[in-house]
């Protein structure tokens, strides 16, 4: 015979399962679910009743007023800050010239993008907005129409960084694996590359060669190459739609500073890496280079 406490052991589900398994639990439960189920309906009852009530017509605008949102502001101080966004390191900032200042005021420039100090170090990215010409020995980093951002006092590499930049680009253009475009080839001669940029390309091809397209840089710039754009890794094409494609982005995204691209763009003529301005970059890869 069952002894007491297994006649009132607790039934699996706590107080829900004692509900369910009794008689009463049951008549209990069926009223909670009507009176939810009553709620409900009750509650799109009402709801519909609200939306069948009359509603209060808009009033016009007061005469002289304009009711349109604004649109977005346009123009080379917009793009300058579409472009600041994209292209620059975190913490970097703008000094405007007098005659600029209105234009990108006007663009909606961040307080925090806007400075009046000079640089405080090598690292730190202060970049000047002009509308003249650039002094000597500074460099032209973008234009927008008749704006120029201009670094005013650029890295210079040594003989040693150099040298290395020369060696990985021959290295590269040796490789039997590489297929470089004449403009792409060109470049790489020249060594006329970003350091960290060339540095993965270096790498890439060392892993399983690489198919570079070009390495695009804007009109009217200077400084070397930070972008290049890939059409195929290991003899496979990547790029939109390509399934080659993923395992390099995954490639890409495990790289660490200073050589993690960023941004990393799929496009459907391949897949372009690009690095954020750095006023020394030979110097950023000396620094974790052995």
């Amino acid at each position: 015979m069952p002894t007491r406490r297994a006649r009132h052991r607790a039934r699996p589900g706590g107080l829900l399962g004692a509900l369910l398994h009794g008689r009463t639990g049951l008549v209990v439960v069926g009223i909670a679910l009507l009176a939810v189920l009553g709620a409900a309906v009750a509650a799109l009852v009402l709801g519909a009743d609200r939306a069948d009530r009359p509603t209060a017509v808009p009033t016009a605008p007061p005469p002289g007023t304009d009711s349109s949102p604004s649109a977005a502001p346009s123009g080379p101080g917009a793009a300058l800050l579409d472009w600041a966004d994209r292209a620059l390191p975190d913490g970097a900032r703008l000094r405007l010239e007098d005659d600029v200042r209105g234009d990108l005021l006007a663009a909606g420039a961040p307080d925090g993008l806007v400075t009046t100090e000079e640089p405080t170090g090598p690292g730190d990215v202060v970049l000047t907005v002009t509308r003249g010409e650039p002094r000597p020995g500074s460099r032209v980093v973008a234009r927008f129409d008749h704006l120029a951002v201009v670094d005013p006092a650029p890295g210079t590499p040594t003989p040693e960084q150099l040298d290395r930049r020369r060696a990985l680009a021959e290295a590269v253009l040796a490789n039997p694996t590489t297929h470089a475009s004449d403009p792409a080839a060109a470049v790489l001669r020249s060594a006329d590359v970003d350091a960290r940029l060339l540095s993965l390309v270096a790498v890439l091809t060392a892993r399983e060669g690489v198919d570079v397209a070009a390495f695009p840089r804007p009109d009217g710039t200077d400084g070397p190459a930070r972008s290049v754009l890939l059409t195929a890794v290991g003899g496979a094409p990547v790029g939109t739609g390509e399934p080659a494609t993923a395992s390099l982005t995954t490639w890409l995204a495990a790289q660490r500073p200073p050589f993690a691209p960023d941004p990393v763009e799929v496009t459907g003529d391949g897949v372009l890496l690009s690095y954020r301005y750095a006023s020394d970059p030979d110097d950023l890869v000396a620094e974790v280079s052995p």
